[in-house]
């Protein structure tokens, strides 16, 4: 047998192995995109619903306004948008084994895996001790008729008292009342608040970020792949 027919043969052999690969790929690269819509919706409500919360907090809440509620829980709405559309490219391209529509699924994704961790960590930093002093104590400290009042919504809002401590308001100066028994402290009271209503959104994000990580790499391996077969494909027209 001439090499010729050996290297043949050994194309023959190979071809049938790459198709099956490339066929199980855009399978899972199908599945996997429809996942991310689904998770794209769950993520935009989520986003509204901090859109929500934030909003309530920034209207009456007057101390909490340097912490920016409003302008994350709008990254995240739109991300959720974002991943919708960029998914539903995603689950065309892979139904079609198309390669362009799927490299621009891998390129917005990337895009938006970059964004999303970012915002989500960022987001998590929220209800850290430095963060809610830098934002609120010192203001929370200042003395005068409006400060006061401000202390006072405050602590109607977050049903607490005091910042570090439901005493350390009390003192001349400050002045501020406690109506409640036993409360817990406003920056125990805000963590609280941000762990129920922006910290699971947040790990969710980073969680769905790893996972766009792996489907990335994925992608990237099943298009380096297609790009190799075409290329034979075309040397042997």
């Amino acid at each position: 047998m001439g090499k010729g027919a050996v290297k043949a043969d050994k194309k023959a052999k190979k071809e049938p192995d790459v198709n099956w690969f490339l066929d199980v790929m855009s399978k899972i690269l199908l599945t996997v995109s429809a996942i991310f819509l689904c998770l794209g919706v769950g993520m935009m409500g989520s986003g509204i619903t901090m859109l929500g919360n934030g909003q309530d907090v920034e209207d009456n809440v007057e101390l909490l306004n340097n912490l920016p509620l409003v302008p994350a829980s709008y990254v995240v709405t739109f991300l959720g948008v974002m991943i919708i559309v960029v998914s539903a490219v995603g689950v065309y391209g892979g139904y079609q084994k198309n390669r362009f529509y799927l490299t621009m699924f891998l390129f917005f994704n990337l895009s938006i895996f970059v964004l999303l961790l970012v915002n989500s960590i960022y987001i998590l930093t929220y209800d850290d001790d430095n963060t809610l002093d830098t934002v609120v104590k010192d203001f929370w400290f200042e003395e005068g008729i409006d400060a006061r009042q401000r202390r006072i919504a405050y602590q109607n809002y977050f049903d607490c008292c005091g910042w570090v401590s439901n005493t350390d308001s009390l003192a001349s100066g400050y002045s501020t009342p406690c109506t409640r028994g036993g409360p817990s402290a406003c920056r125990e009271a805000t963590q609280k608040w941000l762990g129920e209503n922006f910290t699971p959104t947040a790990l969710f994000g980073v969680v769905f970020a790893s996972l766009q990580g792996v489907g990335l790499l994925s992608l990237l391996i099943y298009l380096c792949t297609r790009k190799e077969e075409d290329e034979e494909e075309l040397l042997r027209w």
